[in-house]
């Protein structure tokens, strides 16, 4: 599949924000899924290298979210 050196649909806390990693070129559409939840999110600034960073406001429990990266069809 894909080499990432994060760890891959992981949902972590930073701050404010709940932050996952997805390959490139899925960030998109992992937020449009998200967006289908009625969860805003955003993708983070450009890291360079093979992944996207999707952030997450807060407001959503992080172990209630990674639930629903569960779920996502990857």
């Amino acid at each position: 599949m894909y080499e990432l050196d994060v760890e891959q649909f992981k949902v972590r806390r930073e701050g404010d924000w709940n932050v996952l990693y997805v390959p490139s070129e899925r960030g998109e559409e992992l937020r449009l899924h998200l967006e289908s939840h009625a969860i805003h999110s955003r993708l983070g600034p450009p890291t360079g290298k093979s992944y996207e960073r999707v952030e997450v406001e807060g407001d959503i429990a992080p172990d209630d979210l990674q639930a629903i990266i569960d779920c996502w069809e990857r």
